[in-house]
C-alpha cells in the first residue's frame, strides 16, 4: 500500500486500544459504577464525596468516549478524485493484519484502525482488477472513481456499461470533453456507428467472433461448428472485395446463400443454421453496419479517446450481450496486433460493469496475455456463480478470478461467495482464548461435617490456531460502500469516498 503525503483526504483516527474493547456490556457496568459513585457522593463526607464525584465524572467521560469511538467515521464528499502520480486512489482504509483479525474474531465484529488513503500502485494495474459484491454495495461507485482517474490521466479509456447507468455516463462525458465518443444501442441517434467484425488480421476471426455467440454445450456444439463454417465461407468470399458486416453476412448466408452454400439441401441447411439465424437477425441493424468509417480501435488508441458503450441490457439483454462480446473479441484482436506491431503507445483502460453479461471463454486469454500490450482491465461482477453460469464451468470462473492480481470484495450475500475471498486471503496463526468452568454440587451423603459439599473449578487457556485472516462472516457483514481488497500479497479494509 502507498500512503500519500500529504494525505488528500483527512485521516480518521483509530480509537484508543482500551476503547476498542468496549462493548455494550462493559458500558452498562461502568454506568452502574458511575451511578453508585454519584449516589455515594450525595451522602458521604467531604473527602469521600470528592473522590466519588471524580470517579463518577471519569466513568461518564469514558462511556462518552467509547460511544464516539464506536461510531462510523464521518465523511466529506470529494469535489473530484485526487490525481496521484504512480497509482490510483481507492478510498480510505488500513492494512488488515493479524491484530485486526484477532480483534474481529474475539469481538464478533470487524475492527477499526487509523484510516489513510489507499493507493493501488501502477505496477499492479497491468495485472488487472476484479471488483466483486452483491447489488447496491458500491461496485459502480468504485468503478466511477477509477474511470474518472484514468480519464484525467489522458489515457485511452473504454467503458462497457451493459445496463446504461445515466449517472456514470454523465460524469464520464463531462470529464472527457472532446475526447468522448458514445456508442448507445438505446439511443442510436446520439451514437457513433461501429462494425465489430469489419476489421481483422486473419479472416477466420470473423467466424470466431460470430461463433462465440452460439451455444456450445452438449448437442449444440455441432450447430455451432456448422455456423462457424457458414460464416467462414462467406467471409472468405467477401475478403478483399467488400466490407464484412452483419447485414452482408445475413444476406449471403441466409437470405440468398452464395455458392457453395446454395448447393446444399435447403431444409437441412436451414435446420443446421437455426442457431445462427436469430443472432444475425438481431445484429443486422444500421448502427452495427456502417457503410464507411465508424468506430476504430486504432483511432481510439492513437487519439487517446474515451469510448462509452451504453448497451441497455434491460431493453434487450441478448442483443446487448452479443454486441459486447463481439466488441471484446474485436478489441482482443487489436490488442494482439498492438503487442506485435505498435509498442510504445500509452496504456489502454478497459472498464467492464456486469462482467457476467459479457464474458466469454476467450476473455481468459485477454486477461493473461494483454499485460505486455499495455491493456489494463477493471471488471465488476456480482458473484462467482454469475461467471460460472456465463462460462459454463466453475473452473473457468475461478480462472477469471485467478488472473486478476487485485481483487476488491464488497459485501457478499451467500456463503460460497464470501468463502472465495476468505480463501484467497489465506490463513494465519491467531491466538485463541478460551475459558472453562465446572461445578460440583453437594452430595446428600456428605452431611455437614466437611466443607467439600460444593466445589468449583475455573480455567483459562490460550493457544495458537490456523484461522482465516478474513472470516467469511466479516465479508457478509460489510456495510454499504465498504470493502476488503487484496493485492501484492496483502489485505486491506477500506471504503469508497462520496463524490459531489
Amino acid at each position: 500500500m502507498q500512503t500519500l503525503s500529504p494525505d488528500p483526504v483527512p485521516s480518521t483516527p483509530s480509537p484508543h486500544p482500551l476503547m476498542r474493547w468496549w462493548d455494550r456490556g462493559v458500558r452498562v457496568r461502568v454506568a452502574l459504577i458511575a451511578l453508585n459513585a454519584m449516589g455515594l457522593a450525595f451522602v458521604a463526607s467531604d473527602e469521600v464525596r470528592l473522590a466519588s464525584s471524580v470517579l463518577a465524572l471519569i466513568a461518564g467521560l469514558m462511556i462518552v468516549r467509547s460511544i464516539r469511538c464506536g461510531r462510523a467515521p464521518s465523511e466529506t464528499p470529494l469535489a473530484a478524485p485526487p490525481r496521484i502520480a504512480g497509482g490510483l486512489y481507492l478510498g480510505r482504509g488500513f492494512e488488515w493484519m493479524i491484530d485486526a483479525a484477532q480483534e474481529t474474531i474475539e469481538q464478533g465484529r470487524p475492527s477499526r484502525r487509523t484510516e489513510r488513503s489507499l493507493v493501488l500502485p501502477d505496477a499492479m494495474l497491468n495485472q488487472h482488477v476484479l471488483i466483486l459484491g452483491t447489488t447496491g454495495t458500491g461496485k459502480t461507485r468504485l468503478l466511477e472513481l477509477l474511470v474518472l482517474q484514468a480519464v484525467a490521466r489522458g489515457d485511452a479509456v473504454i467503458v462497457f456499461d451493459p445496463k446504461g447507468h445515466s449517472g456514470l455516463l454523465a460524469r464520464v462525458r463531462s470529464a472527457s470533453g472532446p475526447r468522448f465518443r458514445l456508442f448507445s444501442l438505446p439511443h442510436p441517434q446520439d451514437s457513433v456507428k461501429y462494425n465489430p467484425i469489419g476489421r481483422y488480421h486473419d479472416v477466420r476471426e470473423v467466424a470466431d467472433r460470430v461463433a462465440a455467440l452460439l451455444p456450445s454445450s452438449g448437442d449444440a456444439l455441432a450447430f455451432r461448428n456448422f455456423g462457424w463454417e457458414i460464416v467462414n465461407t462467406v467471409a472468405r468470399e467477401f475478403h478483399g472485395k467488400r466490407t464484412i458486416d452483419f447485414q452482408a453476412l445475413k444476406r449471403a448466408a441466409l437470405d440468398h446463400p452464395i455458392k457453395p452454400l446454395s448447393d446444399r439441401p435447403r431444409d437441412h441447411y436451414l435446420k443446421m443454421a437455426s442457431a445462427l439465424i436469430p443472432i444475425l437477425s438481431k445484429l443486422s441493424q444500421d448502427l452495427l453496419c456502417p457503410k464507411q468509417g465508424g468506430l476504430s480501435w486504432d483511432e481510439v488508441d492513437a487519439a487517446r479517446q474515451v469510448v462509452y458503450f451504453s448497451l441497455g441490457s434491460l431493453l434487450g439483454s441478448e442483443t446487448s450481450s452479443a454486441v459486447a462480446k463481439t466488441a471484446l473479441l474485436d478489441l482482443q484482436s487489436y490488442v494482439g496486433a498492438r503487442y506485435a506491431y505498435a509498442k510504445g503507445r500509452g496504456p489502454i483502460w478497459l472498464f467492464i460493469d456486469e462482467l457476467g453479461d459479457v464474458v466469454t471463454p476467450d476473455f481468459v486469454g485477454l486477461l493473461n496475455k494483454s499485460r505486455g500490450a499495455g491493456l489494463r482491465i477493471v471488471a465488476c461482477g456480482q458473484t462467482a456463480a454469475d461467471l460460472e453460469a456465463s462460462l459454463g464451468s466453475r473452473a473457468r470462473a475461478l480462472q477469471v478470478i485467478g488472473n486478476a492480481n487485485t481483487v476488491v470484495q464488497f459485501r457478499a450475500q451467500s456463503a460460497p461467495d464470501a468463502e472465495v475471498f476468505s480463501q484467497m486471503s489465506g490463513e494465519r496463526l491467531v491466538r485463541m482464548h478460551s475459558e472453562a468452568a465446572a461445578y460440583e454440587p453437594a452430595l446428600l451423603g456428605s452431611g455437614f461435617k466437611t466443607v467439600d459439599d460444593f466445589r468449583a473449578r475455573f480455567g483459562e487457556s490460550v493457544d495458537w490456531r490456523e484461522h482465516a485472516l478474513v472470516p467469511p462472516w466479516a465479508v457478509a457483514q460489510l456495510p454499504i460502500f465498504h470493502f476488503f481488497a487484496r493485492w501484492d500479497g496483502k489485505v486491506y479494509r477500506g471504503h469508497v469516498p462520496l463524490l459531489r
